[in-house]
């Protein structure tokens, strides 16, 4: 076996991983500005040792408020153990006590990190209020999530609030089950039940099997019935149906930097696991753009837009030429304000893949979501072309 006669498989293969590492520190560059990378602090953020501490942060005046509580200046908080504070009147009464949820709930991360609670459980050992603390969720679907699983617990009592049956919020899957968790966990360890249930994905073992299903279906396409077009279709209705609008899976640029900022939970976020494993392994074996050509939502929905009878534009090469210049200039634009924090990361909350969670997503998403699916049916995939930054991003890991 002449090892030369490989040689160009063995370097092309070589230098698609060097481009996959060269993303890979490009994102983590974006998030060390948080102080936070995979979960864990870091640079000054950090305190080796000490997790719990560095973990328990105060209350501020406004989530004081959110809790019914008077502000700081008003009251006193004294710090009882790791996870909680006694919370004293000025005068000296007993107002309860303040329970941050952090300690317990390292582990669970919701769509973009951990989202931790604070409990205020009054002096009748009931939980009056709950409020947020600092997350990175985006904010419109936390606050739906929020709003629909918080008021759940409130005016029950620790023992009745342990057993309380919530349910996910439809559209805001992955923080409200985060934020299920986070109370679960810390009610069962106040009541000195250390056990939590076995982690679960946070769209259900029948729906992740179901999303492995339609990445294994449209990858069995590409390789054994490529030309049937009737296949085509079927596999576009598949990824915009399943993956996007029943089971809201997808790639963004804000998923995968929350990731690296704030690690993952690899049995909870399961289906989206598989479908960036699909994204990553493809092109290895000769199935370059694959993610964007056969699994998007996005990209399947803009592409059955152009597929309606509608006249076209008919685009010279110049222009996609230029399309993809444009492309690459707004993704070099945005990274240069993540890697900045000059934009925090609210400059990721407007990609359109948010659409697909119709009952919470941002009313701004909806609108651009919409405009670029029109403006596929006259000049195919427009977002894709032209302004994509998950799209140009998986095209340089490609290189």
């Amino acid at each position: 076996m002449n090892i030369k006669h490989f040689m160009p498989y063995i370097i092309k293969h070589l230098e698609h991983v060097v481009s996959l590492l060269v993303v890979f520190l490009m994102l983590v560059a974006t998030a060390l500005w948080s102080g936070k990378l995979f979960g864990h602090d870091i640079g000054s953020n950090a305190s080796p040792g000490n997790n719990a501490k560095a973990t328990l942060v105060r209350p501020d005046n406004e989530q004081m408020r959110t809790l019914g509580l008077p502000a700081n200046n008003d009251c006193e908080l004294t710090q009882r153990d790791s996870a909680s504070w006694t919370v004293t009147a000025h005068d000296g009464t007993d107002l309860g006590v303040v329970v941050s949820t952090a300690p317990y709930a390292r582990h669970i991360k919701g769509f973009a990190g951990t989202t931790p609670l604070y409990l205020y459980i009054n002096t009748q050992g009931h939980i009056s209020q709950i409020a947020a603390a600092e997350n990175a969720e985006t904010p419109d679907f936390f606050k739906r999530a929020f709003e629909g699983t918080a008021p759940q617990w409130t005016r029950k009592s620790v023992v009745e609030a342990s057993h309380a049956n919530v349910d996910a919020v439809s559209g805001a899957t992955y923080s409200s089950k985060a934020i299920i968790a986070n109370v679960q966990n810390t009610l069962a360890a106040r009541s000195r039940a250390e056990s939590a249930a076995a982690p679960i994905p946070a769209i259900g073992w029948a729906r992740t099997i179901i999303v492995a299903m339609v990445l294994l279906t449209g990858i069995l396409i590409t390789f054994k019935w490529r030309g049937h077009k009737w296949l085509r279709m079927v596999q576009l209705l598949l990824n915009v149906g399943v993956l996007g609008f029943w089971c809201g899976q997808f790639l963004s640029l804000s998923l995968l930097r929350g990731w690296v900022a704030n690690g993952l939970d690899p049995v909870t976020s399961l289906p989206t696991v598989l479908v960036l494993g699909v994204a990553v392994i493809m092109p290895f074996i000769k199935r370059p753009h694959h993610y964007c050509s056969w699994v998007c939502p996005y990209g399947s929905l803009q592409e059955l837009a152009g597929r309606l009878p509608f006249p076209k534009v008919h685009c010279s090469p110049k222009v996609y030429k230029t399309m993809s210049r444009i492309r690459i200039t707004v993704f070099a634009i945005i990274m240069l304000l993540l890697w900045t924090a000059f934009w925090d990361i609210q400059v990721l909350n407007y990609e359109p893949f948010s659409a697909f969670m119709v009952n919470s997503a941002a009313p701004i998403v909806m609108v651009l979501a919409c405009v670029f699916v029109v403006a596929s049916c006259f000049v195919p995939n427009v977002w894709c072309k032209c302004l994509c930054p998950m799209g140009q991003l998986l095209n340089l890991s490609e290189k």
